[in-house]
């Protein structure tokens, strides 16, 4: 995640001094969406524990992973922002063992230092990052789980044709290893895999130059100069990064996985924007639960957060327009645990913990856009929950992908001043 930040500091700060003309604006951004499939090639063998028997080894084969795309190229072909939703992972033998890898979903992005255009090959370094879970059941059918967000580095090629975009791509995971409980007790050493191949295929569709028009010229200059006609809802999905450890997991249950990533949530959000300012203040609100179980033992953490937020964007590099803030959220927490069907603890708590905000906004024009695609990211430094003398840490970054956000009052406007 630091690596992707620092990636993104360096292409702003590359073209923070272009111009801004309007027309250059509108070819700044290109949106796609497609598949791609990560091949693993190879695997380490695995380990497995049968009753009263030392420890048996058995082989693991190489797998392909289908995954959805969604992305846009910025920065006229210079950057590409993505993220790929991978789905179940088809191995290329059959095992006995019960073994499964999940690739998660990446946010990533790639650099193209010459511009990758239309009916052109171009070479690419890129990162990405995502939650990387290992699954594995024993001869009793009991299962374990382990969690991890991996750093990936790439080196590919894009090929550009008038309406797909192709990337074919070697991806290098860093610091694969990691331990395998084979019981509540007893563990081998394991690692992901190390090296990653793709090949995606997208579609290529135009969403900036319909704002190109008399119209968002004339509502752009409007709402530049107003505060008014400001207020927005907007939704998207998000997910869930555990950046601490929980010494409760750790201390007291070093089987169940510590880094477990909730589902994926919606992110719902009512605010106002002040046009005039470039600031906002926002009510977001996500269910977000956090599951892990293993051996017989069942936890579960239900939250729901509603999060009171004020940002500041620090400008607009064509089209693309970061923003940072800070929040307060009243959390509404849940603890619920069972081990082998038997119920042991089950309480919930009120907890108001102070959160950083921050982001961008994909604007086709600067100011005038009815309708535009927000990127949010949180970050909880202080929010935990306490038990047994120990804490479950709840240091998470949340991380919306594209959140759709309308501006009602824009809309009446527009229409009445066309």
């Amino acid at each position: 995640m630091k690596s992707f930040l620092i990636f993104l500091t360096i292409i702003l700060s590359l073209f923070k001094g272009y111009s801004q003309d309007w027309v250059e604006r509108h070819k700044f951004a290109k949106s796609y969406f497609g598949i791609s499939n990560f091949f693993t090639p190879n695997l380490p063998d695995g380990n497995f524990k049968n009753t009263n028997r030392p420890l048996q080894s058995f082989e693991r084969s190489g797998f392909v992973t289908p995954a959805i795309n969604i992305g846009a190229t910025h920065f006229w072909g210079h950057a590409d922002f993505y993220v790929s939703i991978s789905t179940v992972d088809i191995k290329l033998k059959k095992n006995d063992t019960k073994y499964n890898y999940e690739l998660g979903t990446f946010t990533g992005l790639r650099v193209y230092p010459l511009a990758s255009k239309i009916n052109t090959v171009r070479p690419y370094i890129g990162y990405k990052f995502s939650p990387f879970t290992y699954s594995q059941k024993n001869t009793s059918d009991q299962d374990f789980r382990y969690t991890k967000v991996k750093s990936v580095f790439d080196l590919g090629l894009g090929i550009q044709l008038p309406n797909l975009y192709v990337t074919l791509e070697y991806g290098r995971v860093l610091k694969t290893e990691f331990n395998t409980f084979l019981t509540r007790s007893e563990m081998s050493s394991d690692r992901f895999p190390v090296n990653l191949l793709q090949i995606g295929v997208n579609y290529t569709i135009e969403t900036t130059g319909f704002s190109d028009t008399e119209v968002s010229r004339n509502s752009n200059k409007l709402f530049s100069k107003s505060n008014k006609w400001g207020f927005f809802f907007g939704a998207g999905p998000s997910a869930v990064f555990p950046i601490k450890s929980s010494d409760y997991i750790t201390d007291l249950y070093p089987f169940l996985d510590d880094k477990s990533m909730p589902i994926i949530f919606p992110d719902i959000v009512l605010g106002y924007h002040y046009t005039k300012l470039d600031l906002i203040t926002s009510l977001s609100f996500r269910p977000i639960n956090q599951k892990r179980k293993a051996y017989g033992f069942e936890q579960n953490i239900m939250r729901r957060s509603v999060n009171l937020e004020c940002y500041k964007f620090l400008g607009d590099y064509h089209g693309f327009a970061p923003f940072i803030g800070v929040g307060t959220s009243c959390e509404y927490l849940t603890l619920k645990e069972t081990d082998n069907g038997v119920a042991i603890t089950e309480f919930s708590e009120t907890i108001f913990s102070p959160n950083i905000v921050f982001g961008w906004d994909i604007r086709p024009s600067e100011k005038g856009d009815w309708w535009i695609l927000r990127t949010n990211l949180r970050y909880y430094p202080v929010l935990n929950l306490e038990h047994r003398d120990k804490t479950l840490s709840l240091n998470h970054l949340e991380f919306n992908f594209i959140q759709f956000v309308v501006y009602p009052q824009r809309i009446k406007k527009m229409k009445n001043a066309s």
